[in-house]
């Protein structure tokens, strides 16, 4: 992964949070700064949960899964 970033010209950096209130600060505080942006890979709405939960199985996702609650 962090040969891929550094050939597409990105910054790459692995955040390892415990869970915790301080990780979870530190988090906020990154995503408060804009220093957080996440990769969407795909979303789904609820009704579809088990069809996101597949393709996360495969291991071949390259972003976050998102469940959209309504």
């Amino acid at each position: 992964m962090p040969e891929e970033a550094a050939r597409l010209g990105v910054q790459h950096r692995l955040m390892l949070v415990e869970a915790g209130q301080g990780g979870m600060l530190a988090v906020a505080d990154l995503a408060r700064a804009g220093q957080l942006r996440p990769i969407i890979e795909a979303n789904f709405p609820w009704e579809q949960a088990a069809k996101a939960h597949e393709l996360g199985d495969t291991g071949r996702t390259t972003g976050k899964l998102v469940l959209v609650v309504s």
